[in-house]
């Protein structure tokens, strides 16, 4: 790091130097024998050195939020599900999520007797080769999938970050 002296005047950089001295023509990137041939003093200053108890904060965020992003991650690349003794994929990007929940809802309130809303849910699924496998779901068995599938998968996906984060915490 460096600050420039002009006339007895400390400048914290170039910039300002520049701003104060249009008279100057200044080259793009002197170098400091460049400058002192206009009169100005070039002071060398240490780069400060880091707090110690702040890197080590700043390294345990960076790792925090690296935890995050790949919990985000697992949650958002889907789970496993049987369905008719049939193990499936399932899409859980933060679309799909909205649209669990949202048929979810659907699901509660037929099962409540609502009347006029569809008594199944078609939802697509993929086998292990990328095959789409249409699946007709009743409400029951769509909530199992929500909460035995999606709900399920999420919640591991958490416990497992956050068991992560604090075992980094702890250490």
């Amino acid at each position: 790091m460096k600050k420039y002296q002009y006339n007895g005047k400390e400048y914290d950089n170039l910039w300002l130097l520049r701003r104060d001295f249009r008279q100057f023509v200044f080259p793009r990137n002197p170098d400091d024998n460049a400058l002192e041939k206009l009169g100005i003093i070039v002071i060398d200053i240490p780069d400060p050195q880091p707090d110690p108890e702040e890197a080590a904060r700043a390294e345990l965020a960076m790792k925090i939020s690296q935890i995050d992003m790949e919990t985000s991650s697992a949650i958002t690349g889907g789970f496993d599900y049987e369905v008719n003794g049939e193990t499936l994929r399932f899409s859980y990007d933060s679309f799909d999520q909205q649209n669990f929940a949202d048929t979810a809802n659907a699901c509660l309130m037929v099962k409540s007797g609502l009347p006029g809303l569809p008594r199944s849910v078609t939802w697509n699924a993929y086998r292990a080769d990328g095959t789409l496998v249409r699946l007709e779901l009743t409400a029951d068995e769509f909530l199992a999938l929500y909460a035995g599938g999606a709900l399920a998968h999420k919640a591991a996906c958490m416990e497992h970050g956050g068991a992560k984060k604090a075992e980094l915490q702890e250490g």
